[in-house]
């Protein structure tokens, strides 16, 4: 993926409100004013989810918006500021799927560079509710794990062999 596909779409400075430049700061190509020296860094949004399980099957939900509009993924979210990772995860869970559930372990943290979001995924149980398209999902259903529908990411794939520690791709 190009440098410029992760640019932002910010283009003035924050702090003074002169134009923003693309120069050579600290090592790296960064967005810098053209009069106050400020830096506007391009950090990671950190996003978290679950891979929430029901008598052996998979919730995944059909994905609503672009990136990857119909294909499946499991519920995730961007972490909103006064929110934990877990809360984030469980709230998914809900806003997407319809189902509450109990966070059991944290899965792991996943990135690709030069992607823009850090994935906290946690593995749980669902415990209430009945699967069903919510919030940015056009439907939420129950999978065996040997039968899953083509996923939305090549990284749900490497996230799925890390739950059940075997490939999971079709």
């Amino acid at each position: 993926m190009a440098e410029s596909s992760t640019r932002s779409e910010i283009r003035f400075c924050l702090k003074c409100a002169s134009p923003l430049e693309d120069r050579m700061i600290e090592g790296r190509i960064r967005q810098g004013c053209t009069a106050c020296d400020f830096v506007f860094y391009r950090d990671p949004k950190p996003v978290a989810g679950v891979l929430a399980l029901k008598d052996g099957k998979l919730l995944l939900i059909q994905r609503g918006n672009e990136p990857k509009h119909g294909f499946w993924s499991f519920p995730t979210g961007f972490i909103d500021i006064g929110d934990t990772p877990q809360e984030t995860a469980i709230r998914e869970a809900w806003e997407e799927a319809n189902v509450e559930i109990q966070l059991h372990r944290l899965l792991g943290v996943y990135s690709n560079a030069p992607r823009t979001v850090v994935l906290i995924v946690y593995v749980g149980a669902i415990v209430s509710g009945e699967p069903k398209g919510g919030a940015e999902a056009l439907d939420a259903r129950l999978f065996d794990p040997q039968s899953l529908p083509e996923l939305a990411f090549d990284h749900d794939y490497r996230i799925l062999a890390d739950l059940f520690g075997k490939e999971t791709r079709g």
